[in-house]
């Protein structure tokens, strides 16, 4: 389904019923890259999937983009379908837009989870060049690059070794299936918005909502002590850091991942 928000059009997908649940993507990810451990949730809450702009089938502008933006259109797209509140989950760049979200919009947000991500600013860990390069030269491969490549140059960003081993033609399958890819002005514009964020290290004291803060013990992406400086800045924070887990814990340890949000969703801390 489509729905007009500020200057875009936003496609989304409600799965379940119960309270709702708005899932906020990463960066270039659309509806059909989200990892399966939302289905879980969808037994207990109404999950709200979405597009960011400039990603599957939402409109893709060739404008400048900010994370305050793309809060600002999570926030009208809550306001179409009559949510009042809901809980969010912002994973990676979607951490971002959350933190913008709950800030700018205090009394929509009911509970809070922040996972895999950066508060942003000099005073956060940044992302290794080494890193930075990989996720460049993925988005946008060199012509002598296969799919095949692309694709498993992005896996080592965010999975363990061992994983992408294990499930490497799951991965391909799934990455094969995809119908609506992000294009390149899409990442192009969303890389924008996040290289120029300023960030929230200064505001983290005005977060009042209960939250929960996850990330991964061997995350090359967005190093866990990122996690920590969130816990501690923002008031009443819960912080569980998931041993041995990679950018992507929530794939590849679902089954610790789900009863954790579940408890906090429901009100334990």
């Amino acid at each position: 389904m489509k729905v007009k928000v500020n200057d875009i059009e936003v496609y989304y997908e409600l799965h379940g019923e119960g309270p709702p649940l708005v899932m906020i993507n990463g960066f270039g990810a659309s509806v059909e890259m989200w990892g399966p451990f939302w289905k879980q949730l969808a037994r207990s809450y109404q999950v709200v999937l979405f597009d960011n702009r400039g990603t599957g089938r939402s409109t893709v502008p060739d404008a400048e983009y900010s994370i305050k933006m793309m809060a600002d259109d999570v926030a009208g797209l809550m306001d179409e379908l009559e949510y009042q509140q809901a809980h969010i989950f912002g994973a990676s760049m979607g951490g971002m837009i959350a933190q913008e979200l709950v800030l700018a919009y205090p009394t929509k947000v009911l509970r809070l989870i922040l996972s895999m991500t950066t508060f942003g600013g000099p005073h956060s860990v940044p992302v290794a060049g080494e890193v930075q390069q990989k996720m460049m030269t993925a988005s946008n491969p060199p012509p002598t690059m296969s799919t095949e490549e692309a694709m498993e140059l992005w896996w080592s960003i965010v999975y363990s070794p061992a994983f992408v081993e294990a499930h490497r033609d799951t991965l391909m399958q799934e990455t094969q299936a995809i119908k609506y890819p992000t294009t390149f002005t899409g990442k192009w514009r969303q890389a924008q918005a996040v290289m120029s964020w300023k960030g929230t290290y200064e505001r983290l004291p005005d977060i009042h909502v209960p939250c929960l803060i996850m990330a991964g013990e061997k995350d090359v992406l967005f190093h866990p002590e990122n996690a920590r400086i969130l816990a501690e800045r923002i008031p009443r924070a819960k912080l569980h850091v998931f041993r041995d887990a990679p950018h992507a814990f929530t794939r590849e340890q679902e089954d610790l991942v789900v009863p954790m949000i579940l408890e906090f969703l429901a009100g334990g801390d």
